[in-house]
């Protein structure tokens, strides 16, 4: 089966249903880049004439493409309806023309048109058709990994990305341990120390101590199905 994420607010375009009819699963999602993600390398903006009007004269367009051309390989702007009303709507259509020209050219975006929602919808599926047959498995990064200006910056951003660790206490507990590694190396009293809280260091400890397993995921749901109880910091450990 075809699946394409979509941004939830896509929901209510109609293209998802569209999808949906043509045998698609459709997974919502909030992307913080792209209307629509076919695979890890390939993320798509849609605009209709109006939208793409807009956008680019309240400054949006370059934006939005911009973030598009750095989190993804292979970037699309889907231009969706007539576009010979972009000369009713205003009279400065060829700034239309050149932003587009410029987002291929400068930001290497590639545009693909539809005619209306039905064609953007056989697009999306033929375009997913042909990735699907190039590979058997791919993993799909939904969220835009940031530009680092330094070291730093990228220490930050990894420690923040254990469970309920902001900005503020990623930073406390770099200035603690002084490295990422002494971090792991920490045992679960040292981390609430800094952190102040017994089930957010237990959480962090389980995260950096347990042994990797595809069936982690599925044994945690039987697990938790199964009984009424909470996990304890013990099952995620390895017996001695």
């Amino acid at each position: 089966m075809i699946r394409i994420y979509a941004d939830y607010r896509e929901k209510n375009s109609g293209v998802p249903d569209l999808l949906k009819d043509l045998g698609v699963i459709v997974i919502f999602d909030n992307l913080s880049v792209a209307d629509y993600v076919l695979s890890d390398e390939v993320g798509i903006e849609r605009k209709n004439v109006s939208d793409l009007i807009n956008s680019v004269f309240d400054k949006r367009f370059f934006d939005q493409l911009n973030r598009l051309s750095e989190a993804y390989k292979e970037p699309y702007l889907l231009v969706e309806g007539n576009l010979d009303r972009i000369k009713e709507i205003t009279s400065r259509w060829k700034a239309i023309n050149a932003a587009l020209l410029s987002a291929t050219v400068d930001l290497g975006i590639r545009v693909i048109y539809s005619s209306d929602k039905k064609d953007t919808a056989e697009i999306l599926l033929k375009m997913a058709e042909k990735i699907s047959k190039k590979t058997t498995h791919f993993a799909i990064n939904l969220h835009e990994k940031p530009k680092f200006e330094n070291l730093r910056d990228m220490q930050l951003y990894v420690v923040e990305s254990f469970p309920n660790i902001g900005a503020k206490l990623a930073e406390k507990l770099l200035e603690r341990f002084g490295s990422i590694e002494n971090i792991c190396k920490a045992s679960v009293i040292e981390l609430e120390k800094v952190i102040g809280s017994r089930k957010r260091a237990e959480d962090i400890y389980k995260i950096i101590h347990s042994k990797y397993s595809k069936e982690n995921g599925e044994n945690n749901k039987k697990k938790n199905n199964n009984q009424s109880s909470s996990v304890s910091l013990l099952d995620f450990l390895e017996p001695k």
